[in-house]
């Protein structure tokens, strides 16, 4: 492993494991969010526990670290993408596990969405519609999530990366499914919290 790789790998990671939802659920509701609703430290979470505009900064900050772990090490290597690209898939892997709060974080999805926006800005607007228009049209933020992660492969791809990167990505689409395995069982129970539900609510 080269030392570019390695720095990638550390900053992608470090700015991932910036966990906002943790930190705005300790500092303005007194509270662990991953003991409270779905127990993901997410926007989704932390809208349905502590409202929308905390939801949004949260929302706001994961997309903002995935977009700045790419922009960073493109500034650093600029002749390198795939390794801007490798930063950002390692920011969505910081958010999922965060080292300082035993490994248990988001679900990656925003961070994802800030990943791509980080590359190109229109495969940010692609993957900010992969999820805002499934989840809207089921009402289940889920939908958005799975949306995205299955789109990630398909990208990296696409895009001309490397056979590793596409492995990783392949494995951050598995992992999303197993990550929402919880939210599938209350979907087919009919208990999984639907985005109408969240947002008129308060």
């Amino acid at each position: 492993m080269t030392v570019q790789v390695l720095i990638s790998m550390i900053v992608g990671y470090l700015l991932g494991c910036i966990q906002s939802a943790y930190i705005i659920g300790r500092t303005a509701g007194k509270l662990d969010i991953r003991d409270h609703g779905s127990g993901n430290a997410g926007a989704s979470n932390i809208t349905s526990t502590l409202g929308l505009k905390y939801g949004f900064l949260v929302g706001l900050v994961d997309l903002l670290k995935g977009a700045f772990s790419v922009w960073i090490i493109t500034w650093i290597y600029p002749e390198q993408p795939a390794l801007a690209y490798l930063a950002g898939m390692m920011a969505v892997i910081g958010h999922i596990f965060p080292f300082y709060l035993k490994f248990r974080g988001g679900k990656g999805v925003a961070a994802l969405v800030g990943m791509m926006l980080g590359v190109d800005w229109r495969l940010g607007l692609l993957f900010a519609l992969l999820v805002a228009v499934p989840a809207l049209l089921t009402d289940y933020i889920v939908a958005g999530s799975f949306s995205t992660f299955i789109a990630l492969p398909i990208v990296t791809f696409f895009s001309g990366q490397s056979i590793l990167l596409i492995l990783v990505s392949l494995g951050l689409a598995v992992l999303c499914f197993y990550l929402h395995r919880g939210n599938i069982q209350r979907i087919l129970a009919k208990e999984e919290l639907k985005i109408s539900e969240v947002l008129f609510k308060k």
